[in-house]
């Protein structure tokens, strides 16, 4: 029989796991800070261990019985037991506490977030397996390689919801090949189900293991529904654990779906970058764009720009926005996103961000930088260029507080770092979006 072990829960990891310290250093999966419980070790380590909570001795007002039947076996969520202030309160110090291993006197603002804390997500990954002679659709096993057969996830928009089930039925009627990745054989990997604020279009990605469409009798049946208006075929063919591969066919409708954020139009398509929560991104974005301090003068340059949302958000307000992306194909979106919302002031640039920088500031002062980069951060060489040019404010948005901890540290020789603001864009996970104004120190 496995030890049990009694103490107090002192707080959390970055991950929303309970720390316990009195038996020994370790994590525990479900447990609410100042809780007096019980608990067995599932994993033993030198510097911590990691548990699970076996019975509550002293119950938190903050605890809520998790809404979800596979809360305890996926993957997806992980802090469902949380109550709202809870979550809230928890982002907050998790934020705080990553920062000021970087910073030590940086403040940190009440964690922003809507009044429904479920079915937000308008983007759906779902793996598809066959699993003890059944066509299984959902997600990873928590600490597992099985799929979790999912019939109604809670954070999942509830139209990706109804979808998802008539795909399931879909699959099984026209007997569509099942991906085994042990193997690296059979047909159909995984789903993606894409959709704009009210519904009106959606978009289903299948990504498959090769280029066959086999499977055209099942879009035939599926586009019935007058919401679907765009499926791409999505062809995957490495083995590797990589979601989707760069290799996409229209098999149906259009290429994209358009949403509508704030006062703009963009078209999304299957591998861009979009928001997942669309009701926090206006939020979000409307306080950079006013922490940004903007004028009719300004030259702005949007680094990492994607499909251009947040430039565009902004043109309006100032004489210029330069977008810098990497990705070809989403400067090809962005521009494309500009004529469909008559903006005239706003160009896009392909190419590193570090060096493109350079060469707009050889011709233009740059008044403003907006920073919105993948979970990785910020090179350092692009980190070492803003130091050179020092526009005189930036605004960075982050989604991963370590390695924004990380970049505001370079970034704080030259800028007084402003309050951060947490903004819980994927409630009921450990994840969250934080934005921080910066302002260049005077000489």
């Amino acid at each position: 029989m496995d030890n049990i072990y009694k103490s107090k829960v002192s707080g959390y990891t970055h991950d929303g796991r309970g720390v316990v310290k009195e038996n020994h250093l370790a994590f525990l999966d479900g447990a609410i800070r100042n809780e007096t419980i019980t608990y067995t070790l599932t994993q033993t380590g030198n510097k911590f261990s990691q548990g699970k909570v076996v019975d509550v001795l002293s119950r938190s007002e903050n605890r809520v019985n998790p809404p979800c039947k596979y809360y305890d076996i996926c993957g997806g969520c992980h802090v469902q037991h949380m109550n709202e202030t809870e979550e809230r309160d928890f982002k907050k110090e998790a934020v705080l506490n990553t920062l000021r291993r970087h910073i030590k006197d940086i403040e940190v603002n009440d964690t922003v977030e809507l009044d429904e804390l479920y079915y937000y997500r308008n983007k759906t990954v779902f793996a598809v397996r066959e699993q003890r002679g059944k066509v299984v659709i959902g997600q990873f096993q928590k600490n597992g390689k099985d799929v979790v057969d999912i019939d109604h996830c809670m954070i999942q928009k509830r139209s990706h919801n109804e979808i998802i089930e008539v795909l399931r039925k879909l699959i099984v009627k026209y007997d569509i090949s099942i991906y085994n990745e042990e193997k690296h054989t059979g047909f159909l990997r995984h789903l993606i189900i894409r959709s704009n604020h009210d519904d009106s279009e959606i978009q289903i990605v299948f990504v498959t293991n090769s280029k066959s469409y086999t499977f055209k009798p099942l879009v035939d049946e599926l586009v019935q529904d007058a919401r679907i208006t765009s499926v791409i075929q999505n062809i995957h063919t490495e083995r590797t654990n990589l979601v989707t591969s760069y290799n996409s066919v229209v098999r149906y409708g259009k290429s994209y779906i358009k949403d509508e954020l704030l006062t703009k139009q963009f078209k999304v398509k299957d591998l861009s970058f979009y928001q997942v929560n669309h009701d926090i991104t206006e939020k979000m974005y409307s306080e950079a764009i006013k922490r940004a301090a903007l004028t009719k003068t300004d030259v702005v340059i949007d680094a990492y720009s994607g499909i251009g949302t947040i430039g565009q958000l902004l043109a309006d307000k100032v004489d210029e926005v330069i977008g810098v992306e990497v990705v070809e194909s989403a400067v090809e979106d962005a521009r494309d996103n500009a004529k469909l919302n008559d903006i005239k002031n706003a160009t896009y640039v392909l190419g590193k961000a570090e060096e493109k920088i350079k060469e707009i500031v050889n011709e233009k002062h740059i008044d403003a930088l907006f920073i919105d980069p993948p979970r990785k951060g910020c090179d350092r060489a692009f980190l070492d260029t803003v130091l050179q040019v020092e526009p005189e404010r930036i605004v960075y948005i982050s989604c991963n507080p370590a390695t924004l901890g990380r970049d505001l540290k370079i970034l704080s020789e030259k800028y007084t770092i402003g309050p951060v603001t947490p903004y819980n864009m994927f409630s009921k996970t450990y994840h969250v979006e934080a934005l921080v104004p910066l302002t260049r120190k005077n000489d």
